[in-house]
């Protein structure tokens, strides 16, 4: 199994022989607004370029999108995708989205679907505190994680926009993952409250499932996340398992 970090959230995932291209954000550095956020930096987003060619990201057998917000599915990659590759959606709400700009090949993972050698489980995904969604939750909407799994290689956990809860834990006993993708940028909300994982999640995910090796993504890439590499960096090592969480750069490729 194959995992390039692409920018933020995205990722190209190889297994069972399918490149999957997750939660696509395409857009050119700055060409999206700025995050309602308390955290002083109102640049646009994305605070960076693309590093991968976008060639390589468009040759790709399916795309899997975690929820539709536009750090997760953008307007470029509605633009530039093939209207005829398959879409793995969360829910009716993100597949009529979808299919209104011109998809045909729209699948909403219920439960688990088969695609080719691959199984796609949906997870469960809380995007912020129970206090949050009461405020906040129509903004924050859905969200979900979904597990891959395929025989002969590392089954892969790509957790989503959460944090982390009792439900997390469970997705992990349940799942077992080999490898599990944390969004860990601590991205802050505009009254100041925490919407997805940050450093010291790492470690509670690590005592839940020492087994997985983690790799922790959604970092510096967006004006309201406060959380760097370096910050997940110090939290493993101090916690003595450094060996198995990885903070890739944008554009690198980890092989399990």
């Amino acid at each position: 199994m194959k995992y390039t970090h692409v920018r933020n959230a995205t990722a190209l995932l190889t297994i069972g022989g399918t490149r999957i291209l997750v939660d696509p954000m395409l857009g050119a550095k700055g060409s999206s607004v700025s995050a309602p956020t308390t955290v002083d930096n109102h640049s646009r987003n994305p605070l960076v370029d693309l590093v991968t060619p976008l060639g390589d990201l468009l040759d790709v057998d399916a795309v899997l999108v975690t929820h539709t917000h536009p750090d997760h599915w953008d307007g470029a990659a509605a633009a530039l995708l093939d209207r005829e590759l398959p879409i793995f959606a969360q829910n009716g709400g993100d597949a009529d989205a979808f299919a209104q700009v011109g998809f045909t090949d729209v699948r909403i993972v219920d439960g688990s679907l088969p695609f080719g050698d691959v199984t796609i489980t949906r997870t469960r995904a809380q995007h912020g505190s129970d206090e949050v969604l009461a405020r906040w939750g129509e903004m924050m909407g859905q969200v979900s994680g979904y597990v891959l799994a395929t025989d002969g290689e590392p089954t892969v956990y790509i957790a989503g926009d959460a944090v982390w809860t009792a439900d997390i834990a469970d997705e992990l006993h349940t799942h077992r993952p080999d490898v599990t993708v944390l969004n860990t940028g601590e991205a802050r909300w505009a009254d100041g409250s925490k919407i997805i994982m940050g450093a010291v999640d790492v470690a509670e995910v690590h005592n839940a499932a020492p087994g997985t090796q983690i790799v922790a993504v959604h970092m510096e890439a967006l004006n309201h996340c406060v959380v760097t590499r370096e910050d997940v960096r110090r939290v493993a090592e101090a916690g003595g398992f450094a060996d198995c969480v990885f903070t890739p750069v944008d554009g690198e490729t980890l092989v399990f």
